[in-house]
C-alpha cells in the first residue's frame, strides 16, 4: 500500500519505514506458502506424468485382451494395379489366384449433334435407372440447358446426371448413371408432338424397339382374332334361348355354324366384328331349328323310354303338316308352335330372318344417309364415325375403342422402329467379373466384391492381361503386428520404470531428489507390476505361462529386455495359442489392466494423491488471501501511527520556535 511521500519537512520517509515493517512481518509467512505451493505443483505434475505412462501401458494391453488382435490377417497381392484385398478375422489363411475379366462401369448415352438454337417441348421425358424412374415436364420452347437442369434438379432423380458437351459440330446431350452395374441401365422415353426435337433425346436399344413393335402387334392380333371370348359368350347367350330339341344339333351342323360366323367376321374386318355377330347368331339359331326337324321319333315322343319304346313307336301317330309353304317356312321359328295352333301363330309371328331383313334395310338406309352427309360436307369423317358407333351397344363400342387403340399403338411402334433418331450408347452398363482360382466366377455391380472369399473383400483396379498369369493374393496371420505390439508393451513399461526412478529417487551424482522421492506410491506401483510379470497365467498352455517364456526378462537395471530369437519362435510356432496367454478375462493383459486401474483409476492411489495435493493448494490459496488481508491492515495501522507522530513532532517544533523567539526578543 502506497500512501505518498509524507514527513518531508521533518526529514522522515514514512512510506519506506512502513514498507520495511510490513515486509518483516510478511516474508516468513509468504515464503512458507510459496514453498508449499511449489512443492505441491511439482508433485501434481509428477503424478500426472506417472499416471499417463501407466495408462499408455494399460491401453496397449487392451489389444491383447481382445482376441481379434491375434485373429487379424495380413494381405499381400502380387499386382496392386489389378487387385487389392482386405481381410477380416474370419478369413482363412491361404493363397488365391484372381483373374479380373472386366471392371464394372456405369451406363452412358449421348445424343446426336443438336442445333444450338433447338427448342424442345411441350412434352415429357420419362427416365429410368434400373427399376427406379422419374418424369420431367418439358415446357414449350425449352432450351437444351433447361432440359439438363430439369433432369439434374429433379427431386425424384435416383442418380442420373445430364450434361452438355460442345462438339465441334454442335452441342450433344450426355446422360449417365452415377451407379455402375448392369442393373442400373438408363432408359429414356419421350412424349412429344411429331417433329419435336425432344424425340431425339429418347434412348431405346434396338432390342427394346423390336419388343415394343412385337407387343403392339400381339395386342392388335388379340383384338382382331376370330371369335374372342366376349363374342363366344354373346353367341352362347343366344344359343341358350333355342329350344332343348334344337340344342341337339349334330357336330357337323355346329361346325358349319361356327364357320359361317368366322367367315362373316373375316370378311367384315375387326371394326365390324361386333355388328356382324348378331347375324352369325341368327344363322346359328336357324340352323339349330332346321336340325330339330331331323330328330329321331323317340327323341320327339313324350314319355318315351327303353322299356316302352316298342309300344310307343308302334302306336305313335305324327300329325301331318297342314300349312302352306310360307307357314311351313315359319313354323320352326315360332315358339309354342303346334299343328292345332299353327295357323294363327304363323300368320302373326315375324321370324328372326324377317326381323333381320327389316333391320338390315334400316341400317343400310342410315349408313347411306351418313355417307351422303360426309360427301356433302355436312359432317366430318370423325363425326360420321361417332354416329356409326352411337348405334352400337356400350360393349360393342368399348371393343371398337380397344381396336382403335391397338391400331394407334401399332402405328406408333412401327414409326418409332422405322424412324428412330434417339440417343446412342457410348458406354455400356456392366458388372465387374472375376474368376477365382480358375473355377469360381464372381461378379458385382461395382468394383468391390465383398466376401469374395469368406472374410475377404476384393477391390478391383484393372483388367488382367491376357496370356499372363493371374494376380495372386496371400492371406496370412498378422504375426508381425502382434510382435510389434509386444515390443510396444515392453517399451512402455521401460519408459514408466525410468520415469518412476527419475521422479521417486535421488540423483547420486547431484544429490538432487525427485519430486516424488520417498513416495510409497511410486515404489508400490513398480513392485505390483514386477510381481505380475513373474506370476503364472493359469489359462495359458504349457510353455506359455509367463513373460519369460516369450523371451521377456528383467535386467539388473530393472527394465525389461526381449530375446527376439525366443519371441519369434513362439510367434511363429504357437501363434494360435498366444490369445490364451494374453486374452480373456483371466489372461495377462486383463491382469495388467486391473493392476494399473487400481493405481490410476478414480479411486486409485495416484488419483487420490493428486486430489489431496489439489486440495492442499486450495487451502494455501485461502492462507494467501488471509495473509494479504492482515498485511494490508498492518500497513494501514503503522502508517497512521507515523502520521500521528509526525503531527505531534510538528506541533512541538512550532512551540519550541515560539519560545526561542520570545527569549531572544
Amino acid at each position: 500500500m502506497s500512501l505518498g511521500p509524507m514527513g518531508m519537512n521533518s526529514g522522515m520517509d514514512i512510506n519506506s519505514m512502513v514498507s520495511k515493517i510490513v515486509n518483516a512481518e510478511r516474508v516468513p509467512k509468504q515464503q512458507r506458502i510459496d514453498d508449499q505451493q511449489t512443492k505441491n505443483d511439482a508433485s501434481i505434475s509428477a503424478y500426472g506424468r506417472l499416471r499417463e505412462s501407466l495408462d499408455t501401458m494399460k491401453n496397449l494391453m487392451m489389444k491383447f485382451r481382445q482376441e481379434k488382435a491375434f485373429a487379424a490377417r495380413k494381405v499381400e497381392t502380387t499386382n496392386e494395379n489389378v487387385v487389392s484385398a482386405t481381410a477380416t478375422t474370419e478369413a482363412i489363411a491361404g493363397r488365391y489366384a484372381i483373374d479380373v475379366l472386366q471392371l464394372a462401369q456405369s451406363h452412358k448415352v449421348a445424343s446426336d449433334v443438336l442445333p444450338e438454337n433447338a427448342k424442345f417441348g411441350p412434352g415429357k421425358l420419362q427416365i429410368s435407372m434400373g427399376d427406379q424412374q422419374f418424369t420431367i415436364d418439358v415446357k414449350a420452347k425449352s432450351k437444351l440447358v433447361d432440359v439438363v437442369r430439369d433432369i439434374n434438379n429433379s427431386k425424384s432423380n435416383p442418380g442420373v446426371r445430364a450434361s452438355v458437351i460442345n462438339d465441334v459440330d454442335g452441342p450433344r446431350l450426355i446422360v449417365a448413371s452415377t451407379t455402375s452395374g448392369q442393373e442400373n441401365r438408363i432408359k429414356i422415353s419421350a412424349e412429344a408432338e411429331r417433329g419435336d426435337p425432344l424425340k431425339k433425346l429418347e434412348y431405346k436399344t434396338l432390342e427394346e424397339r423390336v419388343k415394343d413393335l412385337e407387343k403392339a402387334r400381339a395386342n392388335a392380333q388379340e383384338l382382331i382374332s376370330p371369335l374372342s371370348e366376349k363374342e363366344k359368350e354373346f353367341a352362347k347367350q343366344i344359343a341358350d334361348k333355342i329350344s332343348d330339341a334344337a340344342k341337339q344339333v349334330d357336330e357337323e351342323i355346329a361346325q358349319e355354324v361356327q364357320q359361317v360366323a368366322q367367315t362373316v367376321q373375316a370378311e367384315s374386318g375387326a371394326g365390324e366384328a361386333a355388328g356382324e355377330l348378331s347375324n352369325a347368331a341368327v344363322t346359328a339359331a336357324a340352323a339349330a331349328a332346321e336340325a330339330a326337324k331331323s330328330l329321331k321319333p323317340e327323341d320327339r315322343i313324350p314319355g318315351w323310354s327303353e322299356t316302352a319304346s316298342g309300344t310307343l313307336l308302334d302306336s305313335y301317330w305324327e300329325p301331318e303338316v297342314e300349312l302352306d309353304d310360307k307357314a311351313i317356312e315359319k313354323s320352326p321359328d315360332v315358339p309354342g308352335w303346334s299343328n292345332t295352333a299353327s295357323g294363327t301363330l304363323t300368320d302373326s309371328y315375324v321370324t328372326p330372318k324377317e326381323a333381320q331383313v327389316i333391320l338390315d334395310n334400316k341400317l343400310a338406309q342410315e349408313q347411306a344417309e351418313i355417307q351422303r352427309a360426309v360427301v356433302a360436307g355436312e359432317i366430318t369423317p370423325e363425326e360420321a364415325k361417332q354416329k356409326e358407333r352411337a348405334r352400337l351397344t356400350p360393349e360393342e363400342r368399348a371393343y371398337l375403342e380397344k381396336v382403335d387403340k391397338a391400331d394407334a399403338d401399332l402405328k406408333a411402334a412401327q414409326e418409332s422402329f422405322d424412324t428412330y433418331q434417339g440417343m446412342t450408347e457410348v458406354q455400356a452398363a456392366q458388372d465387374s467379373k472375376v474368376v477365382l482360382d480358375g473355377v469360381a466366377h464372381l461378379s458385382s455391380e461395382n468394383n468391390i466384391i465383398e466376401n469374395a472369399i469368406e472374410g475377404v473383400d476384393l477391390t478391383l483396379k484393372g483388367k488382367s492381361e491376357p496370356n499372363k498369369a493371374p494376380s495372386e493374393i496371400d492371406i496370412e496371420y498378422d504375426r508381425q503386428g502382434v510382435r510389434d505390439d509386444i515390443e510396444q508393451f515392453v517399451a512402455a513399461y521401460n519408459q514408466f520404470y525410468q520415469l518412476s526412478q527419475q521422479l521417486g529417487s535421488v540423483d547420486p551424482r547431484t544429490g538432487q531428489a525427485g519430486p516424488l522421492s520417498g513416495d510409497s506410491v511410486v515404489r508400490s506401483s513398480d513392485a505390483k507390476l514386477k510381481r505380475l510379470f513373474s506370476t503364472d497365467i493359469e489359462p495359458a498352455p504349457e510353455n506359455l505361462k509367463t513373460l519369460t517364456e516369450f523371451g521377456i526378462t528383467t535386467t539388473r537395471q530393472g527394465t525389461l529386455e526381449i530375446n527376439y530369437k525366443l519371441l519369434d519362435k513362439q510367434v511363429n510356432n504357437n501363434f494360435n495359442k498366444l490369445s490364451e496367454f494374453f486374452g480373456g478375462n483371466k489372461g495377462f493383459a486383463k491382469r495388467v489392466e486391473d493392476t494399473i486401474q487400481q493405481m490410476t483409476g478414480v479411486t486409485g492411489a495416484i488419483r487420490t494423491r493428486e486430489k489431496s495435493l489439489t486440495e492442499s493448494n486450495r487451502r494455501l490459496g485461502d492462507d494467501q488471501a488471509a495473509l494479504d488481508r492482515r498485511m494490508d491492515s498492518l500497513e494501514k495501522r503503522t502508517h497512521a501511527k507515523f502520521v500521528a507522530m509526525q503531527d505531534a513532532t510538528g506541533k512541538m517544533q512550532s512551540q519550541l520556535a515560539g519560545m526561542m523567539n520570545a527569549l531572544g526578543g
